[in-house]
């Protein structure tokens, strides 16, 4: 085995998301003009583990996975039975079995993680010489999410599953966010020592925890996310909530950097577009792609442009439309 203190990740991406009620892979439904499973990706890039070192992990639609994410230079292996977290991670044992590095392992429906927390878990996990770290949040509501078990000095002792708990565990706020970090040299190891024993029947990714813990090595959670970032995308609803969410974050920044934005809330931009400070945006706008709007221009209300380049001190007129003439409508992949 190769001595490397650098980082990897998996992306968990085999779910096939059955409240979706599409043929489409759960993750390859569009947010923001991409798939969900770029913003994963794009996350994690940016805390600092490139696309040639993140892993894919993919189960339903997995050809579709497979074509997208090799687009990228992303590596992609297959869950080809649907036997839990814990099940999916052990696919990628092959790609890290020469590597001594740090893994990442988080979820493809979670696209709200800023970089500034996912670099603030890679240091904490760095600092705390530990062999698994768990990065938390507090929930007001935690239904539907693994509880984050700790002792009276706050030392973690376990992660339950909400189907497997009490009342009492239940009602604990702190839950897991299902992003993990962990060497190499263990979680392998570790995962050969879970069974299925739960309500699900499943391999728990979770239950490597306890079993660290037996082991003497050291285990952390770490409160560090906050609820919004933290939310799993497993429907329309919340797919929709997550882009208001995301739309939120990008109109804030450009207002932040002195772009004035008429009703906000109505003007919708993705991440790829660059606006400079002193551009005005009427309402009801769109801005798509590789969009780009130069000092001083005013975009009139309810314009639509996609991978247009404005000049400085344009003005359009209301109902605007500039797209590429070969640009059709469909699937943002």
């Amino acid at each position: 085995m190769t001595e490397d203190t650098s980082y990897g990740a998996i992306i968990l991406a085999a779910g096939k998301g059955t409240r979706m009620k599409s043929h489409l892979p759960k993750v390859m439904h569009c947010l923001l003009g991409v798939p969900m499973l770029r913003h994963v990706m794009e996350a994690v890039k940016d805390a600092g583990i490139p696309y040639p070192r993140q892993v894919v992990v993919a189960g339903h639609g997995g050809q579709m996975v497979e074509n997208y994410s090799a687009g990228l230079g992303v590596k992609l292996v297959y869950q080809k039975e649907q036997l839990g977290t814990g099940h999916a991670v052990l696919t990628a044992r092959d790609i890290f079995k020469d590597q001594r590095c740090q893994i990442l392992i988080i979820c493809g429906d979670t696209p709200l993680f800023r970089k500034d927390t996912l670099e603030g878990f890679i240091e904490a996990h760095k600092s705390s010489d530990a062999g698994v770290s768990i990065l938390s949040a507090l929930f007001s509501d935690p239904t539907g999410y693994g509880r984050i078990l700790r002792d009276e000095n706050g030392n973690l002792l376990s992660i339950v599953e909400e189907k497997d708990a009490s009342p009492e565990v239940r009602a604990i706020r702190e839950v897991n966010t299902g992003t993990y970090l962990v060497r190499s040299d263990l979680i392998f190891d570790l995962l050969e020592q879970v069974d299925s024993d739960n309500a699900q029947g499943e391999y728990y990714l979770t239950d490597v925890v306890e079993i660290a813990l037996k082991a003497g090595i050291k285990v952390h959670a770490f409160d560090l996310a906050d609820e919004e970032e933290a939310l799993g995308v497993n429907s329309r609803a919340q797919l929709s909530l997550a882009e208001g969410i995301m739309l939120d974050r990008i109109r804030a920044f450009h207002m932040g950097n002195g772009v004035t934005i008429s009703m906000a809330h109505t003007v919708y931009i993705e991440p790829s577009v660059a606006i400079e400070p002193d551009v005005t945006i009427g309402p009801y706008t769109v801005l798509k792609g590789k969009t780009r709007i130069h000092g001083g221009a005013i975009i009139g209300p309810y314009s639509f442009l996609e991978d247009f380049d404005c000049a400085s001190d344009t003005i359009l007129a209301p109902y605007t439309i500039k797209t590429p003439d070969e640009k059709k409508f469909g699937p943002c992949y």
